[in-house]
């Protein structure tokens, strides 16, 4: 059977080939390649539907994900298209894990947005539970060894899902693995829109994750690493008791889910779910690879870390539109408050006034620290030049860095996260997969620096020197980039959707395969050796 994704048709069944809808006459191949079969789901803002990859021998099935919010608000239509944009951006790059689908194509087609994901033959956890009824401890056990080591290459990825629930764990047909799906809360930190833009709250979901499941730094939009490791936690309470999270008994107190006295553990396993459990996120563990270790070999550390001073002055208030990658923070970057709340974005202030991120005390010399904190605290001494150095995923986030020199410098997968690099010099520097987003590097030299899938969502590069830069898959979303230098660039595949390129010198730059819009490059400056999107070149 063929089905019409027109979110509007009243009869969306047809014959198995066929070419448009015989009730509102849409085309029913996606791409000329991709035929919806039937409906798997919807929400607030998208569909998704198994279909057939009629581009591959033997038709094979694949998950087709559209964009269909159920309103015409402007705002919420612009919202979820970032979401979906971020997926995709999320999926390219950690998909190539076995516990996580991959994604196989990414288009627009009639102003309606698609991702194409791999189709995992199973059922959810969910619908496992409802077939055969509760789990027991060994089986628990089992799920949380195999969904930690999946977090965790989330994780070192810079990735966190906030919707972890049993409708989103699959346990895959062919060999009986679990698989996380549904990503599409990944895709962005942003605020809850207002109630005039979308009184139905229908993308609470995607921006915070799922009440009961999410914990509460995640419900206050500052999600962590260990914010997905509670919600493993209480999925499998729901797994063990069929109650869901709003279901059980909790404390008038303190808010703490009072869990213990629904189950029966080993002293080995509820000592783990007690840890996975703490409201405080400073309480729990600090990494799917803790978890894990704590898990096979029952030795859960009792140490927490020392409470930084009391500060006078409040933590800096987070941007009004944050990217993914802004609160994917390392899990050595959290820094604690006297109320025990997590802080989403890392203040340089509160290192620089004596404490590593992680609450150690900072000695009169910093050969004892590593990467971005070394670099702040020698920085704020009076040190500029970094240069020909391993930073590979060092933590800047937030740190005033004007006119460092960190040119020939390996700094694989750091994190800068809106951190002020104005005039700083990364020359020649690895910068693959790190994390720039929202950071400004104004007047940055950045020659022939490596910028593999990096994420430059909303960084002001204005004035940037990227000569001959490497910026294959960059995420590049907002960013502006007017009168920046990126001629002779290598810009394959990356993505500029909304970059503002007004006055951007893009003479010899390699933009094949690129996402950017002929408006866009209106406002550049081509020439001949500019090779477009398609692949071509034009002459000027």
């Amino acid at each position: 059977m063929s089905y019409c994704v027109n979110p509007t048709c009243a009869n969306p069944n047809n014959e198995p080939f066929a070419i448009n809808c015989a009730s509102c006459g849409s085309n029913l191949k996606l791409r000329n390649r991709y035929r919806a079969s039937r409906p798997l789901g919807k929400g607030g803002f998208g569909a998704t539907f198994l279909a057939a990859d009629e581009g591959l021998p033997g038709f094979p099935s694949c998950v087709v994900k559209q964009l269909r919010p159920n309103t015409q608000s402007v705002s919420v239509l612009k919202m979820a298209r970032e979401l979906f944009e971020r997926e995709a951006f999320t999926l390219g790059k950690i998909g190539s894990h076995p516990q996580i689908p991959r994604l196989l194509d990414y288009f627009e087609e009639d102003s309606n947005f698609y991702l194409v994901q791999e189709f995992v033959d199973g059922e959810t956890l969910k619908q496992e539970f409802e077939r055969r009824g509760a789990f027991n401890e060994i089986e628990i056990r089992k799920i949380l060894s195999e969904i930690f080591p999946a977090l965790g290459f989330m994780h070192e990825n810079g990735v966190i899902h906030r919707d972890i629930k049993p409708a989103n764990i699959m346990r895959r047909k062919q060999d009986g693995q679990l698989v996380l799906i549904d990503f599409g809360a990944v895709s962005s930190q942003v605020n809850k829109p207002s109630a005039d833009d979308d009184p139905s709250g229908l993308l609470t979901n995607f921006a915070i994750g799922t009440p009961g499941f999410a914990p509460p730094e995640q419900m206050a939009m500052r999600p962590v690493y260990s914010s997905d490791l509670y919600a493993t936690a209480m999925s499998c309470l729901y797994l063990m008791t069929g109650r869901s999270p709003k279901d059980l008994p909790h404390d008038p107190y303190t808010g703490e889910i009072n869990w213990k006295g629904q189950v029966k553990l080993s002293d080995r396993l509820r000592v783990v779910f007690e840890k996975l459990l703490q409201q405080s996120v400073a309480q729990r563990f600090r990494s799917a690879e803790e978890a894990l270790r704590a898990l096979e070999s029952g030795n859960i550390s009792e140490e927490q870390p020392p409470k930084p001073p009391s500060t006078t002055s409040p933590p800096p208030a987070p941007p009004s539109s944050v990217t993914v990658r802004s609160v994917t923070q390392i899990p050595n970057s959290r820094i604690q408050s006297k109320s025990g709340n997590v802080q989403g974005y890392e203040n340089s202030g509160m290192l620089t006034s004596g404490h590593t991120r992680t609450g150690s005390r900072i000695g009169t010399g910093s050969s004892e620290l590593k990467g971005g904190r070394r670099v702040i605290v020698e920085y704020n001494q009076g040190k500029r030049n970094f240069a020909n150095q391993d930073y590979s995923k060092a933590a800047f986030g937030s740190a005033t860095l004007s006119g460092i020199v960190m040119s020939r410098s390996k700094l694989v997968e750091a994190d800068f996260c809106h951190s002020d690099l104005t005039g700083a010099s990364f020359q020649g520097a690895n910068l693959s997969q790190a994390k720039l987003n929202g950071a400004n590097l104004r007047a940055a030299k950045m020659q022939r620096a490596i910028l593999i899938k990096s994420d430059l969502g909303s960084a002001s590069l204005i004035f940037a020197d990227l000569r001959e830069a490497n910026l294959q898959s960059a995420y590049m979303s907002k960013a502006d980039l007017s009168s920046a230098n990126l001629s002779g660039a290598n810009l394959k595949g990356a993505y500029l959707s909304q970059a503002n390129l007004n006055g951007t010198n893009l003479c010899g730059a390699d933009l094949k395969g690129a996402k950017i819009s002929e408006e866009q490059l209106a406002q550049a400056k081509t020439n001949w050796g500019t090779i477009r999107p398609d692949g071509s070149k034009r002459l000027f």
